[in-house]
């Protein structure tokens, strides 16, 4: 059994008539700058003048193999420190040995417990 289709342009339409002027349409948003369906409220905006890391700080990913992970996670857990702090610290060792300066620390927001 066929299914009937249904024609998607209007019967109307003159194709020979039309030309085509290349470059004068507008160019399609990308996908992730399109206007999202439904309107999510908008995230607190930080007070004009206060800026925190995320904006002022450059993301970075290493990978590692699991038990070199591990190991590392060890070294901070023993010196009461973090991953974070101990990888400053081996950027730190390598600026030095080229004589640059070391990496600009910054302050952390620590929860009270």
């Amino acid at each position: 059994m066929a299914v009937k289709r249904r024609p998607m342009l209007p019967d109307d339409l003159d194709l020979d008539a039309m030309t085509a002027a290349p470059g004068s349409a507008a160019p399609q948003p990308f996908l992730r700058e399109q206007p999202a369906a439904a309107a999510a409220p908008a995230p607190d905006l930080p007070e004009a003048g206060k800026v925190g890391l995320k904006e002022k700080a450059v993301n970075m990913s290493i990978y590692l193999l699991p038990d070199d992970h591990r190991r590392l996670r060890r070294l901070a857990v023993d010196g009461d420190t973090s991953i974070q702090t101990l990888v400053l610290d081996g950027i730190d060792a390598v600026f030095s040995k080229h004589g640059l300066a070391p990496v600009k620390r910054w302050e952390t927001r620590r929860k009270l417990r």
